[in-house]
C-alpha cells in the first residue's frame, strides 16, 4: 500500500465574481510518519496541532477554519489578515512590505500587480490592520506545535489569475472550471515535483463528480487508478511507474472540504486574504478618480452595478476591458 510524506490543501476564492483575481490558495505539510490514503482521510490537523477551527476562539489561540466564517464586510479584514500572516510567520516568511509579501506568497504568479494600473500602487500602510509584532507573537504556539507533533509547514501560497490571465486561459479552454482546474494542476505539478509521495486534498469544483480524465490530461507519465466518484468525495492514486520509486499522487476533492480538514481550510483563507487585499487595491485606486464612486467586491450582481457607474470613467481613462472585466 502507497504511503505520503506531504499533504497538500487546495482551495479557491474568486471563482464567480466579475471583477477581481481568481486567487488559488494552497498549504503544504510534510508529515510525522507517511500515512496511507485511508490514513489522510482521517487526518485531524486541529487536533493534532491543538489551533481553533472557530472564529471565538482566536482570543485563546490561533485559528484555521474556512474564510467565510473568518471575514465578511462587517468583521473586516482584520481577523481573517492576521491570522494568515501568522501562519506565513510560522513558515519562517515575514515580508516587510507587499512587494515582499507578493514574492513570498505567489511564486507561481505568471503576471505582477504592476501590469495592471489598478493593482500597481503597494497599499500603504501593510499589512492593512495589524502589526507584524502581532504576527510574529501568534506565530510562536504554532511553531511550537508544528515542532512537537513532528509536522512542518513547508509552504502557504496562492496562485492568483489576475484578470488579464484569467481572461486568456478561459478563452483557451473555453470554460471558467477548465481554467481553474489548470491553476490547480500547475500548483499540484510544482509540488508533486519536491515530494514525491504526495496527497492532495481539494475543495471540490461545484457538483462535479468526475475527475480522472482532467487527470490524466495534465499529468500523462502516470497510471490514473479510481478509488471513489460521490457527491460527498471523488479520489484518485495516480502513479508514475517504471520510474526509480515510483513517484505517487494521492488526489481527493471534497464537498466542503474546509470544514473537514485544515489544509484546505489555510489555503481558504490565504486566498481569500489576497483576493480582499487586491480588491482593496483596485477600489482605493478608481476611488482616487472619483471619490463618490461606490467601492465593489467584484461579485456578479454589485460589479454590474459598480460597471454602469463607472462607463463614463472608463471610457476617459481609455481602459481595456479584457483586463478588467472577466469573462465569465
Amino acid at each position: 500500500m502507497t504511503s505520503y510524506s506531504h499533504v497538500l490543501g487546495i482551495d479557491e476564492a474568486g471563482l464567480g465574481p466579475l471583477l477581481g483575481p481568481l486567487t488559488i490558495g494552497y498549504s503544504l505539510f510534510s508529515l510525522p510518519a507517511p500515512l496511507s490514503a485511508e490514513g489522510l482521510l482521517h487526518l485531524d490537523l486541529w487536533q493534532a496541532l491543538g489551533v481553533g477551527r472557530e472564529p471565538k476562539e482566536r482570543k485563546q489561540r490561533p485559528v484555521v477554519c474556512d474564510s467565510k466564517t473568518l471575514y465578511s464586510p462587517a468583521k473586516g479584514l482584520k481577523p481573517l489578515e492576521e491570522e494568515v500572516l501568522c501562519w506565513l510567520t510560522a513558515a519562517g516568511l515575514e515580508p516587510a512590505d507587499f512587494a515582499g509579501f507578493w514574492a513570498a506568497l505567489c511564486p507561481l504568479a505568471r503576471e505582477k500587480p504592476a501590469a495592471y494600473d489598478w493593482y500597481a500602487d503597494a497599499p500603504q500602510p501593510f499589512p492593512l490592520h495589524v502589526e507584524a509584532a502581532r504576527c510574529r507573537l501568534r506565530a510562536q504556539p504554532v511553531r511550537r506545535a508544528l515542532e512537537a507533533a513532528g509536522y512542518g509547514l513547508a509552504e502557504l501560497g496562492v496562485l492568483p489569475l489576475l484578470e488579464g490571465e484569467f481572461n486568456r486561459v478561459v478563452e483557451r479552454e473555453n470554460s471558467k472550471a477548465r481554467a481553474e482546474f489548470d491553476a490547480i494542476a500547475r500548483i499540484v505539478g510544482r509540488a508533486w515535483q519536491r515530494c514525491r509521495h504526495l496527497a492532495v486534498l481539494c475543495d471540490r469544483q461545484g457538483g462535479r463528480e468526475k475527475y480522472a480524465r482532467t487527470l490524466k490530461h495534465h499529468f500523462p507519465e502516470a497510471d490514473v487508478r479510481v478509488f471513489v466518484e460521490s457527491p460527498k468525495v471523488s479520489s484518485y492514486e495516480l502513479v508514475v511507474s517504471g520510474v526509480e520509486g515510483e513517484p505517487s499522487l494521492f488526489v481527493a476533492f471534497f464537498e466542503k472540504g474546509e470544514g473537514q480538514f485544515l489544509p484546505i481550510a489555510l489555503a481558504s483563507m490565504a486566498a481569500k486574504y489576497l483576493r480582499e487585499v487586491m480588491m482593496h487595491q483596485f477600489n482605493a485606486w478608481f476611488a482616487r478618480h472619483d471619490p463618490a464612486l461606490k467601492p465593489t467586491a467584484g461579485y456578479y450582481s454589485d460589479g454590474r452595478r459598480w460597471l454602469e457607474d463607472t462607463a463614463a470613467l472608463r471610457a476617459a481613462l481609455g481602459i481595456d476591458e479584457s483586463r478588467l472585466v472577466r469573462a465569465r
